[in-house]
């Protein structure tokens, strides 16, 4: 048995009788706490602090956007999210390979902490051409950074201990969702919505000391041997073509992320009809909402999530999700208000940060470096994004030709999750055949 707090080393020999009256007192002292939870809890700490800023970026930036150019307008600036994430993750992907995963993490940490202040001081000069430049960048780099973390616990833990604790990252990474959406609700009035940007900026700055000094402490996963053959795919694509898994999940992840940007506009069209004139009131609300979104997630992280990871097949557990959202969706398309795609847009985010999160990072701890470092940021940043990205671009181009798309939005998100639904089969099938 390994003690941490107290080491008593006896010495025996032979004229020394035995010490087994002190095996009471090594059962009092407390085991060792294994490397895999560190990692998993300094990790999600990291992630509390990111989140925490997002969450006062998230609602500000948007906000800041419809003061600009009105509400309307959130197609035409998602519809150049593709563009941007993809040059996102060829970035990341050429500095992974320059630098590895811990000072890759570090640099795009600290760098978008940057960005976010440039933004900030662009905004205190008036400038509303920064809006757009400002939401594009709170899409891109919140994803980017957590799926780092992630990358790294994927790569630190056995499936086993993943069961349990990937529902209790998400819920301590969500605490700062929590604290961070209350901070708006709170401040968001009294100090401004620009405040709130600044705020973000600094969020960063733990978050990128503390990631770095869980690489430090416990080392970084080895890269594969640098070649030339292996430089030209520094992105992964190559890797969805021998892995059915990695298609079927940048599929699911797209197409769970065309649900959230419909249900978001939708939501975001009835905000605006009830809260117009009164930019700062309408924060404050979203404040509300996403903290209230975030509090009452903890439970599906830390009980829900470990207890259906851990009891039910995966496969279960995946097809559960889009049948919840098929219901939700149907209830706003026969009554469409604003508590109905409220409720359903609420429950699409409370899941996708919980049981759908842990779910997910399930499948990628069987495979190796590169799958889990460079086709997971695909899937999960430029497939999660563009998601959103693409239905805007045809959604644009609808409204164009003049369609109302905002009468669409609901039935769009129902076929899309029926789409998801079928995806959950070739998707788990393959685990399903190694289990058996």
């Amino acid at each position: 048995m390994r003690i941490s707090v107290l080491y008593v080393k006896l010495r025996v020999e032979e004229n020394v009788p035995n010490y087994n009256h002190l095996l009471p007192l090594k059962k009092m002292l407390p085991m060792k706490i294994p490397g895999e939870y560190k990692i998993a809890f300094m990790m999600a700490v990291s992630a509390m602090f990111t989140l925490a800023g997002y969450e006062l970026i998230r609602s500000a930036a948007t906000v800041l956007f419809k003061t600009a150019y009105g509400a309307e307008n959130l197609p035409l600036v998602m519809a150049a999210m593709p563009f941007v994430v993809f040059a996102g993750v060829a970035l990341y992907g050429w500095i992974l390979s320059q630098l590895g995963p811990r000072r890759t993490l570090l640099v795009t940490s600290l760098g978008s902490g940057l960005i976010i202040l440039a933004c900030y001081l662009a905004l205190m000069t008036g400038s509303k051409l920064i809006t757009p430049v400002l939401f594009l960048v709170k899409e891109l780099y919140i994803v980017l950074l957590i799926e780092q973390y992630w990358s790294y616990i994927n790569s630190s833990l056995s499936s086993e201990t993943a069961k349990k604790v990937n529902g209790p990252v998400t819920g301590i990474a969500g605490l700062g969702g929590a604290v961070g959406g209350s901070l708006v609700a709170l401040s968001a009035e009294s100090l401004g919505t620009e405040a709130m940007i600044l705020l973000a900026a600094i969020s960063v700055i733990p978050a990128a000391m503390l990631s770095n000094l869980t690489y430090v402490i416990h080392g970084q996963p080895a890269m594969p041997e640098a070649g030339p053959e292996r430089d030209k795919h520094y992105m992964g694509w190559h890797l969805f073509r021998s892995n059915p898994t990695l298609a079927c999940l940048l599929a699911i992840v797209f197409s769970t992320q065309v649900i959230a940007a419909v249900l978001d506009f939708k939501f975001q069209l009835l905000l605006s009809s009830d809260f117009v004139g009164k930019p700062d009131e309408e924060t404050a609300f979203q404040g509300r909402f996403w903290g209230t979104l975030n509090t009452c997630v903890l439970f599906l992280q830390f009980v829900v999530s470990p207890l259906l990871l851990s009891f039910l097949a995966l496969r279960w557990v995946h097809m559960v999700l889009p049948l919840i959202h098929i219901a939700a969706i149907s209830t706003a398309l026969i009554s469409p208000n604003l508590v109905t795609v409220g409720v359903a847009f609420f429950l699409f985010k409370a899941f996708d940060y919980s049981i759908f999160r842990g779910a997910k990072e399930l499948l990628y701890i069987p495979l190796n470096f590169d799958a889990r470092y460079r086709a997971k940021e695909v899937i999960d940043v430029f497939g999660y994004r563009s998601g959103k990205g693409i239905s805007s671009v045809v959604i644009v181009l609808l409204q164009r030709a003049g369609i109302a798309m905002s009468n669409y939005y609901l039935t769009i998100g129902f076929v899309v999750a029926c789409l998801w639904l079928a995806l959950v089969f070739p998707l788990t099938r393959q685990r399903e055949n190694n289990s058996a």
